[in-house]
């Protein structure tokens, strides 16, 4: 329990409790939604972590108790009881988990590992001797499962996919035969199985879903004939979806083989383009990087196209990101588009586990697929800008010390792509409070558009003053005299703090051109501008605040 302490102590540690109380709740509740090593349960229990870690660091450990319906927190005199974690209560009730009681000091490490062993399919926690023995089993002794009295609902019956994760996890052997009795011999079927399989393994960890991809490929070879043919053109016919294209990749060789030597087959997944790319998932990882190029000549396309057949990168939790980036050059506008979406979907997972090496890669690759020569290059270009843009803007901005170093992959990243990048960084300019990274993100746009100012040009009207004037910083930082017209076109900006910019700039540069612009700027009808621009005239410096 706490201890009597002075008001304006104990608000703030009611307030930082309560921070606390809300952030691991939230951490909780997700599981009702998610499971544990999905993106959206990871990044509820950093936050989590955080804010245990700030209570635990000013005012000492934090008692948790059970409390009827939920847990009690003794953070004050009189215990709080939050509605959130009695959501987790009724949510661990309908495992079978009659309560759960966290005593003072749990970690978040222990705290994961009750959301990674809730994760299993009940029977398999049911067969170990329920979530408690697992967890003293994993060493976890800061949390403690009781049954305080309340009735279990009446357990629900066990759905074909939960079935076939149980067999995937006790005997995968025998997978090959509980696909076919799930699916009913069903080819329809067996793929919305193997789609809704594909939901589930995208939260496991990389070990685990290559163990599941490797069992489930070898299962639908080791099937029945009769499901099997079948299923392997579906398959081969959807390699544009993640769950085929990581199950193709892992198929024997022989067995492509045997589709490309079916003509019925070949006409089924459409043609020689299948098999082409049905053998292009086999090929081994290529280590070259595409270098950026302002102009496409029919001889880089072709190069492009042949680059797009390679691997690049690692495949980020779900199934092959590499694979799909390889398999998007040999498919039509619709299924590109598809493609398309679903990568949206990887960065939208990687961003909220904070993974910035994916999204490297994507933009990397994105910016490779913008040279594509027909309508899908407009395609990856909106789907590079909504990553740069929305998704990954904050992700950028979180790693801005990252960006000085020249040789970082998120600055070469960024450079491949001067046009969409330009934008994104004058926003986070915008945003930006710290003068430090200010300086290190105007140095950035001035490398980005050196041979391109026009880039920053566009945006020297922008309404925003702080904006106006962050471009006109970074087109003078390129110390070039095409700054000249440019600057004439901010000194027509409605605000004086970017005509005082513009001003500065010119009388930085010294040129014969930017000295007879300053002289323009005597005729001004604004008096602190035309002041301004005198100074810079006769002293070669701006006047003294």
């Amino acid at each position: 329990m706490g201890v009597l302490q002075p008001a304006g102590v104990g608000d703030a540690r009611l307030l930082s409790a309560r921070k606390a109380v809300r952030a691991v709740g939230l951490a909780l509740r997700v599981h009702r939604l998610y499971s544990a090593g999905h993106a959206r349960a990871q990044q509820g229990l950093l936050e989590a972590q955080e804010a245990l870690r700030a209570y635990l660091t000013a005012y000492g450990p934090l008692g948790w108790t059970p409390a009827g319906r939920g847990i009690a927190f003794d953070f004050q005199p009189h215990p709080y009881e939050d509605d959130i974690v009695a959501e987790l209560s009724r949510s661990l009730t309908s495992l079978r988990v009659g309560n759960v009681q966290f005593v003072a000091g749990v970690s978040i490490a222990e705290i994961a590992a009750l959301l990674e062993t809730l994760r299993l399919p009940i029977p398999v926690i049911d067969r170990a001797g329920g979530v408690g023995k697992m967890l003293r089993e994993r060493g976890v002794q800061t949390i403690a499962l009781q049954d305080l009295g309340i009735v279990p609902s009446a357990p629900r019956p066990t759905t074909g996919t939960e079935r076939v994760i149980e067999t995937l996890y006790t005997a995968p052997d025998q997978l090959a035969a509980r696909l076919a009795e799930t699916a009913g011999g069903d080819v329809m079927g067996a793929v919305q199985l193997l789609r809704a399989l594909d939901h589930i393994l995208v939260s496991w960890s990389r070990a685990e879903q290559e163990t599941a991809w490797r069992n489930l490929a070898a299962a639908i070879v080791a099937t029945t004939p009769s499901l099997q043919v079948p299923l392997c053109r579906q398959i081969a016919s959807a390699l544009h979806e993640p769950w085929a294209a990581s199950i193709a990749a892992r198929w024997p060789q022989n067995l492509i083989a045997g589709i490309a030597g079916s003509g019925e087959d070949q006409q089924a997944i459409g043609g020689d383009t299948m098999i082409t790319v049905l053998r292009a998932l086999h090929r081994g990882p290529s280590t070259a990087r595409i270098p950026p190029a302002p102009a496409v000549s029919v001889e880089e396309r072709d190069a492009t196209r042949v680059a797009l057949g390679q691997t690049r990168g690692v495949a980020p939790p779900g199934y092959d990101l590499a694979t799909l980036f390889r398999v998007l050059a040999a498919l039509d506008i619709p299924r590109f588009e598809e493609g398309l979406k679903l990568i949206e979907r990887d960065v939208v997972s990687a961003v909220e586990i904070r993974d910035l090496d994916t999204v490297v890669r994507v933009v990397a690759d994105l910016g490779v697929l913008i040279r594509l020569p027909d309508a899908r290059a407009d395609l990856a270009r909106a789907a590079l800008r909504w990553t740069l843009s929305t998704a990954a803007r904050d992700l950028v901005a979180r790693n801005l010390a990252q960006l000085v170093d020249e040789q970082h992959p998120l600055r070469q990243a960024l450079a491949a792509v001067p046009e969409d990048a330009v934008p994104v960084l004058l926003e986070v300019l915008a945003d930006e409070a710290r003068l430090h990274e200010r300086r290190q993100l105007v140095t950035l746009l001035a490398v980005l558009a050196r041979d391109r100012p026009a880039l920053l040009a566009a945006h020297l009207t922008d309404p925003r003053w702080y904006v106006a004037r962050n471009v006109v910083t970074a087109l003078a930082e390129m110390g070039s005299s095409t700054l000249v017209p440019y600057a004439k076109t901010a000194l027509q900006h409605g605000d004086l703090r970017v005509r005082k910019e513009a001003i500065a700039a010119l009388g930085t540069l010294g040129t014969p051109e930017a000295t007879a612009t300053l002289t323009e700027v005597l005729h001004h009808p604004d008096a602190e501008t035309r002041a301004f621009a005198a100074h810079w005239l006769n002293a070669g410096k701006a006047p003294q605040a």
